[in-house]
C-alpha cells in the first residue's frame, strides 16, 4: 500500500501540472496561428528506431515540409545532436503551396534505450505541414508532425502486438529546459532504463532539456500499450515498434506515429477501409476510468485508465465512447490485398478539418517509382460536391463513394499516382461539413500511413486569448483564436463580433479578421476588476458560441499605457491642478502605437454618472492636438482648462471632474475605428468643480449598509485576515496623522468597503483629519466608482473647503465608540503530522490517509475539505490539498505537488499565480493573494471566512478564521464552535465524545469525518480519482513519544512543544519539526491579537466627559469635568490584563468658593425683594 500511495501521488501531481500548462497555452498565445491544428510554424520531431535487419544500409530519414500558405516560405531544420562534430542547421525555401523533402543523416535515428540530443526542430516563416518518413527497404512508416502549439503534457503509448520478437518502443522529446517527465509503465515484459529495471505498474521519472530525446524500449516481444507519460512542460511523444508482423502480413514492418496528447482526444471515431471487405486491426485506448466504448459487432467495452480494446474490424464504421479515447489503426489490407502493417491515427469527428496539403513518399524498397498511394476522405453526406482534390471536384475523378454505416457520413476513396507528389484536399464551401483525410500506401513487404492533418482543439467552444490580463481603461487589442476550421481564406471573419461583460452591462464591439482563424477586438472600458468573460460571434452577433475568461486588472495593478502626471502633484494627492503653471507631462512607448505611426492625436474624455448611478466614460472625445509619436510631450494646464470650461460639456447632466487622456494613431484612424491604435491614461481628477454641498445632498446622502466594523487597535486589524494593510505614498494626504490604514479585503454585496486608520499608539482614529472612512464603493474591485463616490466628495469637503466634519458625519469608519460592533474572527489551525486546534481551542492529533471534512455549515453552504496522505516512508501523514467553497464563491482548491510546486484551481481550472503580473486576484466571492514563491496563499471569502495555506516545506498547513455568525452553526474536525472546547469531539449524528482519550480513540473518532465519494468537492485529474487517496485502514503512529528519548538537537529545537517533538519522532525530519514550530508560533500571535481582553464600557460621568473609545488591555481613558465641577477620583483609567479598569469612575461634584457665595447672595436678594413687594401688596399676609 505504501508504494501504491506514493506512486498515485506522483501521478496526480503531474496530471494537475498538465492542466496548469494548458491554461497557460490558451491564455498566452502571441502568434496569429491557429491553436488547434496540426500544421503550424514550429515543430519538434524525432525518429524512433527502425528494423535492424540486413537492409539497414538502405535506411533513410526524410522530413517532408509542405507550404500550405499562398506565399513563399523559409524553413530551418536544426538539431543539437552533432554529426562529424557539427550540429544540424539547414535552411530551405519552398514555393507557395509547394513541398520539399529533406534527407537527414541516419545518426538522427534513435538507437536502443538511450538519452540523446536527437530531437529535430523545424521552424518556418509561414504555416506548413510536416511529415516524417522512416524509410528502409521493406520496412517503412511515416507520421504526421504535430505543431508545438498543440503538443501537450499527457500521453498514452500505443504499441500494437505483433508476432515477431522485436521491441516495442516510444520516445519523448523535450521542448523546454528542466522538464520533468514521469512514466507510469504498462509492460508485458520488463523495461530497463539508466541501469534500473522496471515492471508493469512501476513509476519512474527523469529530467530533460530542450531537444533532448529519451527512447524507451521493451524486451523483444514486449508490449507497452497503456503506458502513461506525464510532464510538467510540453513534450513531443512518438510511439510504435521496431518491427511488427501480423498474422496476415508476409513480413514485419516498422511502426511509428507522433502521438496526440490526451487533451485533444475525441469520442466519435470513424474508421475506414478502401473496400468494404478490407479488414484492419485497431486499438481503442482509455484514459478516463469507466469509459464505455461502443464498437460495431462487439458488446460494449468498459475501460479504465490505460486499458484498451484490441481487435479486427471490417470496412468502415463509427466507434463511440462516453469519455475521450484514442483510436489507432494497424493497417492490414488495401483493396483486397494483404499488406504489411502501418500505424495510423484515426481522427475523431472533432478533429476534422477543411484544408490538407500533403506529400506521398518518393520510393519504396521494391520499386524506385514509389508506393501505390491512396486516400480515404470522410465527409457528411451532401457536402461531397464541394470537396476538391488538387483543384478538381473529387467526385468527378476516379473515386468511390460509400456510406459509413449508422452515420450521416460518406467515405470517398481514391487512388493517387504512384510515387512522390504533392496533393491538396480542401472543402471549398465554408458552410459545408468538415472532413478527414487518411493517406496511406503499400508495396511488396512494406506500407506507410498517416492522417493528412488534424484539428486538435482542447475544447471546440474555448478561445485562445492574448493578452489574458487587460486594463480597466480599455482600448487594448485583444486577439482571440476560435476553434480551428482550417479555412484557407484569411480574413473570412467579416461578421465577427466580441461581447465583453464590463461590470455595468455587456458591450459588443466589431472584430477584425487578422487570419483565417483569428479575430482582433478592441477592449471596451471595464468598470469592475477581476475575472470577466469575452464571447465571440462569427455570424454578425446572432450567436456567441465561443467564450473565454480574461482578467481585468485594476489601475493600481497594471499601469496604464499612457502615463500622465503633473509636477508637484504628489502633495495634492495626485490631482491635476489647472490653476497653476505646472506643466502636464505625457509619456508612452512609441512602439505601442505602431512602428509606422509618426503622428498621434491627443484627446480628453470625461466621466459621467449615468441614469443608474454608475460612473461611465461617455466616449465624447475632445481633441487637444496632434503631435509626433516620440513618447513624450507636455502641455499647459490652461489648454485643458479651456476644454473643460466648455459650458456644453461641464453643464451636461451627470458631468464629473474625472477624465482620461487618450492617444490615437492618426494614420489608421482616418481609415476607420477598427484598425486604429488607442491607448489611454488612468482616471485623473482635476481641481475644477468640487462642490461639497452638492455632494452632501447627492452622493453622500446614501446610507451604506453591510460594511464590517473596524478592529479597535492595530494589532487586531493586522491579525484579522478580513482586513489588509493599505499604506501607500498618499496615506498622509488623505489621512494626516495616521500611521497605518487597513481596508476590508473584499467588498460587501453592494460594493461598499471599510477603511480603518490607526495612530502611532496603535489605537483607532475616528473622524477628521486622519480617521478612516466608509467607502460607498471599495477600490478593491470598483476603482472607477470609488473615485466618483468616495474620492471626489472627500476632496470637495476636506481639501477644497473646510467642511471635512460634514463628510465624516456621513462616511466615518464604522466602529461604534465603544468598539462593541467589532467581533474578532475565531481562528483554528492544523499543521505538521496533523495537529489540530479547533475553533474552540481544543487541541489534538489526528493522522488519516484520505479526504476529511474540516468544517461545514448551513450558513453560506460552507464546505472545507482536506486531503491527508502518507508522508514518505513513514507512519505519519500530512496535508497535500485543501478545497473550500461557499454558496456565493468559486470553489478554490490548493494542492501541493510532489515537485514542491503549488497548484491553485478555480472551479477546476488553474489560476496562474506564478506568472501573473498581479499578486491579488478578485474572483467571484473570494479574493486570492499570495507570496511570490507561493509559500503562503491567502483566501478571503465575502462570507466572512479567511483561509491561509502555508506551503513552505513538502507539506501543507493552514490557519482558518470564521466570523462569529458561524458560532454554533458548524461541524467537522474543527469542532462545533459553540465556545466549549470540551464537546468538540462531536460526531456527525450530533452525539458527543467527552473526556480524555488515547491517540487510537481520537483516530477512530476522526475517521467519522471521512468525506464520502459523492460528497467530495475536489477536482481530480483523471485517471486518478477519489479512490486514489482513500485509505481509511491506514494505521498511523499511535504512541506518544517520550521527550527523554529524542536527541539533544530535537530537545533544543522543540523545548516544551509536544507537537514539535511528536513530528520529529514520527517523521525523523528536523525540518518538518521546524515548520511545525513556525506555523504554531504564527497562530499563537494571531489568537492573542484577535482575542484581546476588553474591560468594557466603564459607564458615564455626569457633568463630565470621557476621552477615549478603546477599552482593550492597556488602553487608557481620560476624564474631565464640566465648568463649575471638580473631579473626585482618578482622572485616568487603564484597562488591566484581568479585564478590569484600574479604578472606579471618578465623580464630578459642584464646586465651592467665592463664585458660589456671590451667586447665593444675589439669589437671596432677589428673593427678598420679591417677597417684600408681595407683602406690601397683600396686607392680609401680615395678619396670618
Amino acid at each position: 500500500m505504501k508504494n501504491s500511495n506514493s506512486e498515485h501521488l506522483w501521478l496526480v501531481i503531474f496530471l494537475t501540472l498538465m492542466i496548469h500548462n494548458l491554461l497557460a497555452v490558451k491564455c498566452s498565445v502571441t502568434s496569429t496561428e491557429c491553436q488547434g491544428i496540426s500544421r503550424g510554424k514550429d515543430f519538434i520531431i524525432g525518429f524512433t528506431e527502425n528494423h535492424d535487419g540486413s537492409r539497414r544500409d538502405t535506411s533513410q530519414l526524410f522530413i517532408i515540409v509542405v507550404a500550405v500558405s499562398d506565399q513563399d516560405t523559409e524553413v530551418t531544420i536544426s538539431s543539437k545532436h552533432q554529426v562529424a562534430g557539427q550540429p544540424l542547421q539547414q535552411t530551405i525555401h519552398i514555393k507557395a503551396r509547394g513541398f520539399q523533402r529533406v534527407n537527414l543523416p541516419m545518426e538522427y535515428m534513435m538507437n536502443g534505450v538511450e538519452r540523446s540530443l536527437k530531437g529535430v526542430k523545424v521552424s518556418a516563416s509561414s504555416e506548413v505541414s510536416v511529415y516524417g518518413l522512416s524509410f528502409q527497404s521493406y520496412s517503412t512508416d511515416g507520421f504526421l508532425g504535430i505543431s508545438v502549439n498543440n503538443i501537450g503534457m499527457q500521453y498514452v503509448v500505443v504499441t500494437p502486438k505483433g508476432i515477431e520478437k522485436y521491441p516495442s518502443l516510444f520516445a519523448v522529446i523535450g521542448t523546454n529546459d528542466s522538464t520533468s517527465v514521469q512514466i507510469t509503465l504498462r509492460a508485458t515484459l520488463p523495461v530497463t532504463f539508466e541501469g534500473k529495471t522496471y515492471n508493469d505498474g512501476d513509476v519512474f521519472s527523469f529530467m530533460m532539456n530542450d531537444l533532448e530525446s529519451v527512447q524507451i524500449q521493451s524486451l523483444p516481444g514486449g508490449v507497452l500499450t497503456g503506458t502513461i507519460i506525464q510532464s510538467d512542460k510540453p513534450v513531443a511523444v512518438f510511439s510504435g515498434s521496431m518491427c511488427v508482423k501480423t498474422l496476415r502480413s508476409a513480413a514485419c514492418d516498422t511502426l511509428t506515429e507522433q502521438l496526440i496528447p490526451v487533451k485533444s482526444w475525441g469520442q466519435r471515431h470513424i474508421y475506414t477501409a478502401f473496400r468494404k471487405s478490407d479488414s484492419n486491426f485497431y486499438n481503442v485506448i482509455a484514459y478516463f476510468d469507466n469509459t464505455t466504448v461502443t464498437i460495431p459487432g462487439f458488446s460494449s467495452q468498459v475501460l479504465n485508465a490505460g486499458k484498451f480494446w484490441e481487435g479486427s474490424l471490417t470496412g468502415s464504421g463509427l466507434v463511440t465512447s462516453s469519455s475521450p479515447t484514442l483510436m489507432m489503426q494497424l493497417l492490414a489490407s488495401i483493396d483486397g490485398s494483404i499488406v504489411d502493417p502501418s500505424l495510423i491515427h484515426i481522427p475523431s469527428e472533432d478533429q476534422f478539418g477543411d484544408a490538407f496539403g500533403f506529400s506521398t513518399p518518393p520510393h519504396s524498397g521494391e520499386d524506385s517509382q514509389g508506393f501505390f498511394n491512396f486516400i480515404n476522405i470522410v465527409v457528411k453526406r451532401g457536402s461531397e460536391q464541394t470537396v476538391l482534390l488538387n483543384g478538381l471536384p473529387i467526385i468527378n475523378l476516379s473515386s468511390q463513394l460509400t456510406d459509413v454505416p449508422n452515420t450521416d457520413y460518406i467515405l470517398i476513396t481514391s487512388q493517387l499516382a504512384k510515387g512522390e507528389g504533392f496533393h491538396y484536399v480542401e472543402q471549398t464551401d465554408s458552410t459545408a461539413s468538415s472532413l478527414s483525410v487518411i493517406v496511406y500506401g503499400y508495396e511488396k513487404y512494406e506500407s506507410y500511413g498517416y492522417p493528412a492533418g488534424l484539428s486538435l482543439p482542447s475544447n471546440n467552444q474555448l478561445l485562445s486569448v492574448s493578452p489574458y490580463y487587460v486594463r480597466e481603461i480599455g482600448g487594448e487589442k485583444l486577439q482571440v483564436t476560435v476553434s480551428c476550421r482550417q479555412r484557407s481564406n484569411p480574413g473570412r471573419y467579416e461578421n465577427a463580433k466580441c461581447k465583453f461583460a464590463t461590470g455595468v452591462g455587456e458591450v459588443v464591439v466589431p472584430g477584425e479578421g487578422v487570419s483565417s482563424y483569428s479575430v482582433m477586438c478592441e477592449t471596451p472600458v471595464f468598470y469592475q476588476s477581476g475575472l470577466t468573460t469575452v464571447q465571440v460571434s462569427l455570424d454578425d452577433g446572432n450567436t456567441f458560441p465561443y467564450s473565454s475568461n480574461i482578467y481585468v486588472a485594476s489601475q493600481e495593478d497594471l499601469p496604464p499605457l499612457l502615463t500622465v502626471q503633473q509636477a508637484n502633484w504628489e502633495r495634492r494627492g495626485k490631482v491635476i491642478d489647472l490653476q497653476v503653471d505646472d506643466l502636464i507631462e505625457f509619456s508612452w512607448d512609441p512602439e505601442v502605437m505602431g512602428n509606422s505611426t509618426s503622428r498621434v492625436e491627443v484627446s480628453i474624455e470625461n466621466l459621467y454618472i449615468d441614469s443608474n448611478g454608475m460612473a461611465v466614460l461617455r466616449h465624447k472625445e475632445k481633441k487637444i492636438m496632434t503631435i509626433g509619436n516620440n513618447g513624450h510631450f507636455t502641455i499647459l494646464p490652461t489648454l485643458v482648462q479651456s476644454l473643460l470650461d466648455d459650458k456644453n460639456v461641464n453643464n451636461e447632466k451627470g458631468w464629473t471632474p474625472l477624465f482620461v487622456f487618450s492617444l490615437t494613431s492618426t494614420e489608421v484612424h482616418r481609415q476607420g475605428s477598427r484598425g486604429r491604435v488607442l491607448i489611454r491614461s488612468g482616471v485623473l481628477i482635476t481641481s475644477n468643480y468640487h462642490d461639497c454641498e452638492a455632494y452632501i445632498e447627492t452622493l453622500l446622502s446614501e446610507e451604506i449598509p453591510d460594511t464590517p466594523p473596524c478592529p479597535c487597535i492595530f494589532t487586531q486589524a493586522n491579525a484579522d485576515y478580513n482586513f489588509v494593510l493599505s499604506n501607500d505614498a498618499q496615506m498622509q494626504f488623505f489621512h494626516p496623522g495616521a500611521t497605518n490604514c487597513f481596508r476590508s479585503t473584499t467588498s460587501a454585496a453592494g460594493g461598499s468597503g471599510q477603511q480603518c486608520c490607526y495612530g502611532n499608539n496603535g489605537l483607532i482614529l475616528i473622524g477628521p483629519p486622519g480617521g478612516g472612512t466608509v467607502d460607498r464603493y471599495s477600490p478593491v474591485d470598483h476603482f472607477w466608482h470609488h473615485q466618483t463616490y468616495d474620492v471626489l466628495p472627500w476632496l470637495a469637503c476636506c481639501k477644497f473647503s473646510n467642511r471635512c466634519n460634514k463628510y465624516y458625519e456621513h462616511r466615518r469608519s464604522k466602529t461604534a465608540e465603544d468598539c462593541s460592533r467589532y467581533n474578532p474572527p475565531r481562528p483554528a489551525r492544523s499543521y505538521g503530522d496533523p495537529h489540530i486546534t479547533t475553533l474552540d481551542r481544543k487541541q489534538f492529533t489526528f493522522n488519516g490517509a484520505a479526504e476529511f471534512l474540516m468544517v461545514s455549515s448551513m450558513v453560506h453552504s460552507l464546505i472545507f475539505q482536506a486531503r491527508m496522505e502518507v508522508y514518505r516512508d513513514t507512519k505519519a501523514t500530512v496535508y497535500t490539498a485543501f478545497v473550500f467553497q461557499t454558496n456565493d464563491s468559486a470553489t478554490i482548491q490548493v494542492e501541493k505537488l510532489k515537485t514542491n510546486k503549488t497548484l491553485v484551481l478555480i472551479n477546476g481550472q488553474p489560476l496562474r499565480l506564478t506568472s501573473s503580473p498581479i499578486r491579488v486576484h478578485n474572483l467571484p466571492g473570494v479574493q486570492i493573494s499570495s507570496a511570490s514563491d507561493l509559500s503562503e496563499i491567502k483566501l478571503v471569502f465575502k462570507a466572512g471566512i479567511a483561509l491561509v495555506v502555508y506551503t513552505k516545506a513538502d507539506f501543507m498547513s493552514f490557519i482558518v478564521q470564521l466570523n462569529k455568525k458561524f458560532q454554533g452553526q458548524v461541524q467537522g474536525l474543527l469542532g462545533n464552535f459553540n465556545g466549549d472546547p470540551e464537546d468538540d469531539f462531536q460526531f456527525p449524528n450530533g452525539t458527543i465524545m467527552n473526556g480524555k482519550f488515547s491517540l487510537k480513540e481520537i483516530h477512530d473518532y476522526g475517521l467519522n469525518w471521512l468525506v464520502a465519494k459523492e460528497d467530495s468537492i475536489f477536482t481530480y485529474s483523471s485517471p486518478y480519482d477519489y479512490k486514489t487517496y482513500h485509505f481509511p485502514n491506514f494505521t498511523p503512529t499511535l504512541d506518544v513519544p517520550n521527550p527523554d528519548d529524542v536527541s539533544q538537537e530535537i530537545k533544543d529545537l522543540c523545548v516544551d512543544s509536544f507537537e514539535c517533538i511528536f513530528d520529529a519522532a514520527s517523521t525523523g525530519s528536523v525540518s518538518f519539526a521546524t515548520e511545525t514550530l513556525a506555523v504554531s508560533a504564527t497562530f499563537d500571535i494571531i489568537q492573542k491579537s484577535v482575542n484581546s481582553v476588553s474591560c468594557g464600557v466603564p459607564g458615564m460621568v455626569e457633568n463630565g466627559q470621557i476621552s477615549g473609545h478603546v477599552y482593550l488591555v492597556n488602553s487608557t481613558l481620560d476624564i474631565t469635568c464640566d465648568d463649575g465641577y471638580t473631579l473626585e477620583g482618578s482622572s485616568r483609567l487603564t484597562c488591566n490584563d484581568d479585564g478590569n479598569w484600574s479604578s472606579d469612575l471618578p465623580r464630578c461634584l459642584h464646586a465651592t468658593g467665592p463664585e458660589t457665595s456671590v451667586f447665593a447672595v444675589i439669589i437671596g436678594a432677589v428673593i427678598i425683594v420679591v417677597v417684600a413687594a408681595y407683602i406690601s401688596s397683600c396686607p392680609w399676609f401680615l395678619m396670618v
